[in-house]
């Protein structure tokens, strides 16, 4: 997630999407892309963070979401490799 964040453009649409949705946060901790858990999980299931994204950012979003569900939990996919080099690959 830290990644992904660091790699969106500072004015462009997907980010100030993300600053809108945590205002608590402050303008630091956004552009640095510190996010807890439940942070996270509130970005990938609302609908509209993807719609403000473009194909490129949609493309790299869906990276980290399939490593965030078959990875980052209590139970890895058995193809955890290459979901991680994918996701390395669309930054």
């Amino acid at each position: 997630m830290k990644q992904f964040v660091k790699a969106l453009g500072k004015d462009g649409q997907c980010f100030n999407y993300i600053c809108k949705m945590f205002p608590g946060l402050s303008s630091e901790k956004l552009k640095q892309g510190v996010f807890d858990g439940p942070d996270i999980q509130k970005l990938i299931k609302d609908d509209n963070f993807v719609c403000s994204m473009n194909a490129l950012e949609s493309n790299a979003w869906n990276s980290v979401v399939a490593v965030v569900k078959n990875v980052l939990g209590n139970h890895k996919v058995h193809n955890y490799k290459e979901l991680v080099d994918k996701t390395l690959i669309s930054y």
